[in-house]
C-alpha cells in the first residue's frame, strides 16, 4: 500500500482543509498529525483531545491558537482558528503549510 501523503491544502470559510491521497484509519492519526505539525515551525502543542471518532490537537503558532481536527468517519481533516485574533493568522498559516507540504 502506498504511503499516506497530503494531497491538497485549501482555505474554506476560515478553515484550512486537508485532503490525503488515500483513506485512513483512526490509528493513522499518529502518522498524519506529524505530516502537518512538523511543517509548522515554532508551534507549541497545548492539548490533545481524543474522542470516539474525532481527535483534535490544540496548538499555538505566532501568538495565535488553532485546532487541528481529524474525523475518521467523514475522512475529514481541518485546522480552525480558536478566536478572532487567530483568524488573522489563518492565511499566513495556509501559506506556510502549502509551501512546506507541496
Amino acid at each position: 500500500m502506498p504511503q499516506i501523503a497530503v494531497q491538497t491544502v485549501n482555505l474554506i470559510d476560515e478553515k484550512i482543509t486537508i485532503l490525503f491521497n488515500q483513506n485512513w484509519f483512526q490509528e493513522d492519526i499518529t502518522i498524519l498529525s506529524p505530516l502537518l505539525l512538523d511543517n509548522i515551525s515554532n508551534h507549541q502543542i497545548v492539548e490533545r483531545i481524543q474522542g470516539a471518532d474525532r481527535e483534535s490537537i490544540r496548538f499555538r503558532w505566532q501568538d495565535a491558537d488553532f485546532i487541528l481536527n481529524f474525523d475518521f468517519y467523514s475522512q475529514s481533516c481541518w485546522i480552525c482558528p480558536q478566536d478572532r485574533v487567530s483568524i488573522l493568522k489563518i492565511l499566513p498559516l495556509l501559506n506556510h503549510l502549502g509551501s512546506d507540504i507541496a
